[in-house]
């Protein structure tokens, strides 16, 4: 039987669909407002986007599957401080999608198809941000311990590492030349 945590395998599809969906939902609002795409195209940022959402909301219930083993190494504040990003970004990509659902409704009508493509495309934007905190907050806990989720300084897994390093500054030069 596999012991490895499955959601640290499923985060990775709505995080790199997060990265790419502002490009592609405002590079689609153009094309079809423009009309060198035409409106159905955006059928192809509804499948994404849904792919987004609905991934998320699958690395939400695993991360609840897999938290128990988290918490027992990095501390309960660090993984509920993660947990919160995700539903925030699970929450946002949700927004996005039906702003997006919107556009397609109303796809054929220049002026509202333009407002109702732009709000996703801010909306995805801000998806993105909250995409890279989760993701963030979820490699400190997975690869550095809780310091960098906690706003801490130490990013490494070895506090002792992290005092070898110093202060990271240059060593001052005593040559009066």
């Amino acid at each position: 039987m596999n012991t490895l945590p499955l959601h640290p395998s499923v985060v990775h599809v709505p995080l790199g669909l997060a990265v790419v969906m502002p490009l592609l939902l405002g590079a689609m609002v153009w094309a079809i407002a423009s009309g060198r795409l035409p409106g159905k195209a955006w059928l192809i940022v509804m499948v994404l986007q849904g792919v987004v959402l609905g991934a998320a909301a699958v690395a939400l219930w695993t991360g609840g599957q897999d938290e128990h083993r988290v918490e027992a190494r990095t501390g309960e504040a660090a993984v509920e401080s993660h947990e919160r990003t995700a539903q925030v970004f699970t929450v946002t990509a949700g927004a996005t999608f039906l702003s997006a659902a919107g556009a397609l409704l109303v796809r054929n009508r220049r002026r509202p198809f333009l407002v109702a493509g732009v709000a996703s495309t801010v909306l995805s934007i801000g998806m993105l941000v909250l995409g890279v905190q989760a993701g963030r907050g979820g490699g400190a806990l997975t690869h550095g311990g809780a310091a960098m989720v906690q706003g801490g300084t130490n990013q490494t897994a070895d506090p002792g590492q992290a005092r070898d390093q110093g202060s990271g500054q240059e060593p001052e030069d005593d040559d009066d030349d």
